[in-house]
């Protein structure tokens, strides 16, 4: 066998190729899934700290937050919530991965306020789960840069939802507007495509006004952005 072929063949192992581009990122975190490993990983306190330390972006805009009842989506092992759990009256935890909250659950032991919300399709905030008007802040960090356009519709628009009048929601998204047809894992740092000018047409578009948004040099020049949002 080439060489060529033992590496693609390796690509395609790793990497699944569910048509559905939504369920194939899904795939990348579920439990025994090919990147399950990256919870792990991403609880370092160095990757951490590029969102929690005081000088970041991230949490200079966090802090305008009202902690009264809060919405992580995507929140993977919980390893941002648990930042700031202490400051949070009520907790919701939101992931399409099942063995990403079982980690969660054990992280949280303690926390009373929280509430688990599984939803395997990963794509929106189901009504069942949480009701209109039901929570004052949605965030998300590290996670929906690496979501296809209609997810991140989904989300934006369920979070106008589900937030109270006033309510903010803090999202930290793909700003990388190339390769629009291709697959997020062929792009630098796995962010999907996502411009600023179709962002802001989905936001306004679902009734938000654009409180702030900041452009970031995470993964490559001016991949990513942090915008506040509010209903």
């Amino acid at each position: 066998m080439s060489l060529l072929r033992k590496v693609k063949n390796a690509f395609l192992l790793r990497f699944p190729m569910e048509k559905n581009k939504t369920k194939r990122i899904i795939s990348f975190w579920e439990k025994g899934g090919p990147d399950f490993g990256y919870f792990k990983a991403a609880d370092q306190k160095g990757w951490v700290d590029t969102f929690w330390k005081k000088d970041s972006v991230f949490y200079s805009l966090f802090q305008q937050l009202n902690l009264e009842s809060v919405l992580e989506i995507a929140c993977g092992a919980g390893r941002h919530s648990l930042q700031v759990a202490s400051r949070i009256q009520k907790l919701y935890l939101l992931d399409s991965s099942a063995g990403a909250l079982e980690i969660a659950r054990e992280k949280f032991n303690g926390y009373p306020q929280v509430t688990y919300l599984h939803n395997p399709e990963g794509l929106g905030i189901p009504r069942e789960m949480l009701p209109d008007g039901s929570v004052s802040t949605v965030f998300s960090y590290d996670a929906m840069v690496h979501f296809e356009k209609e997810c991140v519709d989904a989300y934006i628009k369920d979070s106008f939802r589900v937030l109270k009048p006033g309510g903010l929601a803090l999202l930290h998204h793909s700003n990388y507007d190339k390769n629009p047809e291709g697959i997020f894992s062929s792009n630098p740092g796995w962010r999907n495509y996502m411009s600023w000018e179709l962002f802001t047409q989905m936001a306004k578009a679902s009734g938000f006004r654009i409180i702030e948004s900041k452009t970031i040099s995470y993964t490559s020049e001016n991949s990513d952005r942090i915008t506040l949002l509010q209903k």
